[in-house]
């Protein structure tokens, strides 16, 4: 999962790279506000976490298809039907989704 905002002066995307599963993890990681630097325009600017959004990372989708592809092979060499081996793949796409969709569902309070 990616965190990312846009810079007020540019209106370009800029990513944080944070581990947190939700904004209580972030907020004790780095408070109210996140203190970040453009890396376009290179604008200093304070953003509160509210107004980080998060979005599945690309790699996810990458390594599902990646995943069903060689899952397919394996099971097709071995001679069963493949309905198992596009399941898993979605399902690891479908909870990245989840992931970043109740990210960004839940606010803390502002002070």
């Amino acid at each position: 999962m990616q965190l990312s905002y846009y810079c007020r002066s540019c209106k370009k995307k800029n990513y944080i790279s944070s581990k947190a599963n939700n904004r209580f993890e972030l907020q004790a990681q780095f408070g109210d506000e996140i203190n970040n630097r453009c890396s376009h325009c290179g604008t200093f600017e304070k953003k509160h976490i509210n107004r980080l959004i998060a979005e599945p990372s690309k790699f996810i989708g990458l390594f599902c298809f990646g995943l069903a592809i060689l899952l397919s092979g394996a099971v097709f060499i071995l001679g069963f039907i493949a309905t198992l081996t596009f399941t898993i793949p979605i399902y690891i796409y479908f909870n990245a989704q989840k992931r970043a969709s109740d990210f960004n569902k839940v606010m803390i309070s502002r002070k």
